[in-house]
């Protein structure tokens, strides 16, 4: 199981559709505005879609007409059109402790991850498919303080990252858009000093997605937790 993904599912009739070669794909602001059981963030994720930078002693702010600085307490989030971006999450782990966070009665194992790839990508939206419109790459995880880098500019690394209470979730991520939300420095910059997690938007929750791959089982196979 080494180089194997994990996708679990709180229904075994999931699981099977999976199998099935039936993707089903939701943006990321659904997961960004999802709120999980006794407000845990386990599937939701406030931040999803978006990369935040929070210094522990503040943003620096340099006044150059006045020629002085100061700092303050905020944080600078750097967001993404989310609700362009459609996501699929799996795990590079087969783990009880993931198992029963996500309630997961079953859980598919894509035994052969590059041939998955090269059937995900041939399933894609035909925009979709264009140099740039999609990613498949393991999360990268961060804390507050860390540099952007060069994540602040490209949507799809901001996509692909996430806050680092999330990391033992070792996730692997299918994303894709048929916009130009991907564009570089296509995001949204803005100054916050959050005091408690946004109101959900639901306008910007757009359908969500199926992929036909046709049959998977030749490179899948689910592990029924209750057989």
């Amino acid at each position: 199981m080494k180089h194997s993904r994990f996708k679990y599912f709180p229904k075994l009739d999931y699981a099977k559709q999976l199998l099935e070669g039936k993707m089903f794909c939701q943006t990321a602001a659904f997961f960004r505005d999802y709120e999980d059981a006794e407000a845990q963030q386990i599937i939701g994720d406030e931040y999803e879609g978006t990369r935040l930078y929070r210094p522990l002693n503040g943003l620096e702010m340099n006044n150059l007409t006045r020629n002085y600085s100061q700092n303050i307490k905020a944080g600078m989030e750097f967001i993404t059109k989310a609700h362009e971006i459609y996501i699929f999450c799996v795990s590079l782990s087969f783990t009880e402790p993931l198992k029963k966070e996500f309630k997961a009665v079953a859980c598919v194992e894509l035994y052969d991850p590059g041939e998955f790839i090269t059937r995900w990508q041939r399933a894609l939206p035909e925009e979709a498919k264009k140099v740039g419109k999609h990613v498949s790459r393991r999360v990268g995880y961060y804390r507050p303080e860390d540099l952007p880098g060069n994540v602040w500019a490209l949507p799809d690394l901001t996509t692909t990252t996430k806050l680092k209470h999330f990391e033992y979730q070792n996730e692997y991520r299918f994303a894709y858009t048929t916009t130009d939300a991907f564009a570089f420095e296509n995001c949204t910059y803005q100054i916050v000093n959050r005091k408690a997690r946004p109101l959900p938007k639901r306008e910007e929750h757009s359908l969500p997605q199926t992929l036909e791959f046709g049959d998977l089982r030749d490179i899948c196979r689910i592990h029924d937790f209750k057989a």
